[in-house]
């Protein structure tokens, strides 16, 4: 079996830079941290010459598609948290990433419960929901057959949407969360206003996924999650794009990341979706406000980007998240930790995340200091996912890109054709 020793690197742990400068694996496991010592006749030797060796990175947020995981692999996102997807396209994921390495691993919530025809329906027509609290137990252990690696809950109230909705009430909502929770799943809720986020964190959800923009979170509830242990996972990317501050086309133009990009990719990157926000609505400045809240109070964020909404794209994304996140408050360290060990502790992945003996050769070398500046992320020198260097060119122009693209396309389309119908519970926004 093939061993590697990376050396004369500095060393992000996942929480820290620690004292040693050489790293080495034998396959998928790390056997040894400390200096060039660690290096046995045979191995394959890697010269970091100085640049810095971190965990393999953990996107905390994302939506699947056929071909994501490999694009995200490309960017050095070894693992992918599902947030939302059919059944079938996260069995097959998950299905390819055990018998290769060219991609990265998957973990998902399935079909998260939501209202009938509430969101995000139109992206998944003919998906189970729950009508009301005597439904959330049979709906949890639906999900948990289907493989459901923790919950999503949908829940809306309080907040202004840009089209009426039917929406979860918070009785519900609470059972769903409590099901989950009895199930012994990590259950997450999706909110859109504070009001909202009171009702999950007082039904005990582990995790926030978004943040509320529509008026100022209250010291005391920041605090009071802070001390239950409840993450939030804030998708900073999405707000700025929707809000119109382009975030991802800061992404296209980079040179460390634009030649791995295709010119759909690019477009894609660049495309403004400001123009569907409310433009009545809150600016970012209200969104990085609530932020700077959660950290002032101690609150431990995550890492997500909510791929692939206009504006994002697998892997590549994660790189602007953790810039914002550092924009918000946090040292670059406590950013990289939020898609590194912070992922690992709370959705169980105690095989990576971290760099230690006996955890995953999931690997990233970059040149420069990320703890120092966070950008540095982005001059991507290595990816190793289960100890196995990934080919970053591979993934543009091939079958994988087309099929991401196609299936991009294929929801676009749905979307399109249901607003064009007019669905139950759905109303055409009023002209500006």
């Amino acid at each position: 079996m093939t061993s590697t020793t990376v050396f004369d690197a500095r060393i992000f742990d996942g929480n820290h830079v620690v004292p040693a400068t050489a790293l080495r694996f034998t396959g998928d496991r790390i056997t040894a941290l400390g200096g060039r010592s660690i290096a046995e006749p045979g191995d394959d030797l890697v010269d970091a010459g100085g640049a810095t060796l971190l965990p393999g990175l953990i996107d905390a947020h994302v939506h699947l598609l056929p071909g994501a995981a490999h694009q995200a692999l490309t960017f050095g996102v070894t693992t992918e948290l599902d947030m939302f997807s059919l059944p079938e396209t996260v069995t097959r994921l998950k299905d390819q990433a055990a018998a290769e390495p060219g991609l990265a691993d998957v973990r998902s919530a399935g079909v998260g419960a939501t209202a009938p025809g509430g969101h995000p329906s139109l992206m998944y027509p003919g998906i189970p929901y729950a009508t009301g609290p005597d439904q959330a137990e049979q709906f949890v252990r639906d999900r948990v057959a289907e493989g459901t690696d923790y919950l999503k809950i949908i829940y809306d109230r309080g907040a202004k949407l840009p089209f009426p909705m039917p929406r979860l009430d918070r009785d519900t909502m609470a059972a769903l969360v409590g099901a989950g929770r009895a199930h012994g799943l990590r259950v997450d809720v999706h909110v859109s206003a504070v009001s909202g986020l009171a009702d999950a964190v007082a039904a005990g959800a582990h995790g926030i996924q978004h943040l509320p923009s529509d008026e100022e979170l209250p010291p005391e509830l920041a605090a009071r999650m802070a001390g239950l242990g409840v993450t939030v996972t804030p998708t900073l990317g999405v707000f700025e794009n929707l809000m119109g501050r382009r975030g991802g086309a800061t992404l296209a133009g980079d040179p460390h990341l634009r030649p791995y990009l295709s010119e759909h990719w690019r477009q894609t990157l660049a495309f403004d979706p400001s123009v569907w926000g409310d433009p009545d609505g809150p600016g970012y400045d209200a969104v990085l406000g609530n932020l700077r809240r959660l950290v002032d109070a101690g609150v431990e964020l995550l890492a997500g980007t909510d791929v692939p909404n206009p504006g994002t794209a697998h892997g590549v994304s994660l790189h602007r998240e953790l810039e914002l996140l550092v924009e918000g408050g946090l040292t670059p360290e406590r950013a990289l930790t939020a898609a590194t060990a912070g992922p690992s502790v709370h959705y169980g992945l105690d095989d990576r995340g971290v760099l230690a003996e006996g955890r995953r050769a999931d690997l990233l070398l970059v040149d420069g200091d990320p703890t120092a500046d966070v950008t540095h992320t982005r001059r991507i020198r290595t990816v190793w996912r289960g100890g196995v260097a990934h080919d970053r060119a591979a993934f543009g122009g091939s079958a994988e890109e087309r099929e991401l693209i196609d299936g991009l396309a294929a929801q676009l389309a749905k979307v399109t054709a249901a607003f064009s119908e007019n669905p139950p519970g759905w109303q055409q926004p009023a002209e500006r």
